[in-house]
């Protein structure tokens, strides 16, 4: 079975090398969401690692709801939490970003500023912002908090979940259909 990882983050900016707040992250298959991973960062360790922080960025977290702006305090350090997440999503067939130019892209650098190397491919990579916007994609209710890396990567989850078993399922792959000889099952 394909170990699909869908992984959100929260950043002060949008290039590599900007500060991470906050990295969500929860495995999905088409029968049910799993197992998931969560990490707040303090801003001081990103600092110390060399991370940036965007001032434009910082004052857009300022403007947002008080429960969004709860990952600007606390957390934990950059390089423990680059660890636990590379050693959480190791194995991953499919690493699912909204979009893998902006998520992977700025983890990989938040990464290397502390030795620690992703565990995928640019191959492996799947773009949600492509997958949402297609005829076929389901709309899905935000449970949870918006800007929470974990919540929205959550939402993320079931929204993609939802929109490939209707790909597959009209493409005859799904799971009912290869049970019976590759035919729908309506």
């Amino acid at each position: 079975m394909t170990r699909r990882v869908m992984v959100d983050i929260e950043t002060l900016g949008l290039e590599p090398g900007a500060a991470i707040l906050s990295i969500g992250a929860v495995e999905f298959a088409m029968d049910r969401r799993r197992d998931t991973f969560y990490r707040t960062i303090s801003r001081e360790s990103n600092e110390g690692a060399g991370l940036t922080v965007d001032e434009e960025t910082l004052e857009w977290w300022r403007e947002q709801d008080e429960s969004a702006q709860r990952t600007l305090h606390n957390g934990g350090d950059l390089e423990e939490s680059m660890e636990a997440f590379a050693e959480w999503i190791d194995g991953a067939d499919e690493v699912w970003a909204n979009s893998p130019s902006f998520d992977c892209e700025l983890l990989e650098a938040a990464g290397a500023a502390v030795d620690v190397q992703m565990p995928w491919e640019f191959y492996e990579e799947r773009d949600f912002r492509t997958l949402k916007k297609l005829p076929v994609a389901v709309e899905v209710e935000h449970d949870g908090v918006k800007h929470n890396a974990l919540d929205d990567a959550l939402h993320q989850a079931k929204v993609a979940q939802q929109t490939l078993e209707r790909l597959e399922a009209a493409a005859g792959t799904a799971p009912e259909a290869e049970q019976n000889g590759g035919e729908n099952v309506e």
